[in-house]
């Protein structure tokens, strides 16, 4: 099986539209493989004080501490380094920006079995502090994304849309996620989602027996400059890696702008929040 990088106008129009696009065979089977050994080995990294990656911790169903994320692991894995920053994505992120693409930002969200779920909320709030521009995010399946264990729905058109943010959590407005038309966006390991940072989107916790991994990564246009570093500069100030977190040190800033509405707000209060 091969893998095209040619995106037709149809598609470029359908992103357009959308705000979202998902792309069948992204990745080959052995790829498949490859990201799914990777997956886990990012997972595994381990978590001392000296190193660069930066792990989140949730409290699941059962009331037990397991890893909810990792970030800002690409320039220490060869493999998501060659994936992440490649020709194949850069270019299918080119021909929807109109421009070429760095990448801004890189997550690992595990939804291990019994893991919580993210409330409606857009990409933006947590990303345009760094600089006030747009961004373009990939979503590659390491598993099957069902409804079941916590796949990712979106609403179609909101990115034209005002979306109207809760000041105080940094989540849609309740009233509107009542009235939207939520898409499932269900995907088979190895598919991938691209969408941009005012789409509306949200996943629920996972119900399965079996553990679901995925991987985000998110660009911005070259023109605007290479953000990476600043970007887990300001996060790691502001909202550390679980491990990382000093007691009586107040991380509420950090909270409400990088914890948002995830399952990662759960180890402040020692139980699975509801979304």
């Amino acid at each position: 099986m091969t893998t095209s990088t040619e995106l037709i106008q149809d598609q470029i129009q359908f992103f357009a539209d959308n705000g979202f696009i998902v792309l069948k065979n992204a990745l080959t089977p052995s790829e498949t493989i490859k990201l799914q050994e990777w997956a886990q080995e990012v997972h595994d990294l381990p978590r001392t004080s000296e190193v660069p990656w930066m792990p989140y911790e949730e409290v699941n169903a059962s009331g037990k501490r397991v890893l909810c994320r990792t970030e800002n692991f690409a320039n220490y894995h060869p493999g998501f380094d060659n994936l992440l920053l490649g020709p194949r994505i850069l270019h299918i992120l080119e021909q929807l920006a109109g421009d070429p693409m760095l990448l801004f930002k890189e997550k690992i969200n595990y939804k291990l079995s019994g893991s919580g779920g993210f409330a409606p909320h857009i990409d933006s709030t947590a990303y345009t502090h760094i600089k006030n521009v747009k961004h373009l995010t990939i979503l590659l399946a390491v598993d099957a994304a069902t409804m079941t264990n916590g796949g990712l729905e979106v609403v179609p058109g909101s990115h034209k849309t005002e979306v109207p943010i809760n000041a105080g959590d940094n989540c849609i407005e309740p009233a509107w996620v009542k009235q939207a038309n939520w898409m499932p966006c269900e995907l088979q390991a190895g598919e991938l989602l691209v969408f941009g940072s005012y789409l509306a989107h949200r996943s629920g916790a996972n119900r399965s027996r079996e553990d679901r991994k995925a991987v985000y990564a998110t660009y911005n246009c070259a023109r605007e400059g290479d953000l990476h570093e600043d970007y887990y500069r300001d996060r790691a100030k502001e909202w550390p890696a679980t491990h990382m977190r000093r007691a009586g040190e107040d991380y509420a800033a950090g909270a409400i702008r990088y914890g948002f509405g995830s399952p990662m707000l759960s180890i402040a209060c020692g139980k699975q929040l509801e979304v």
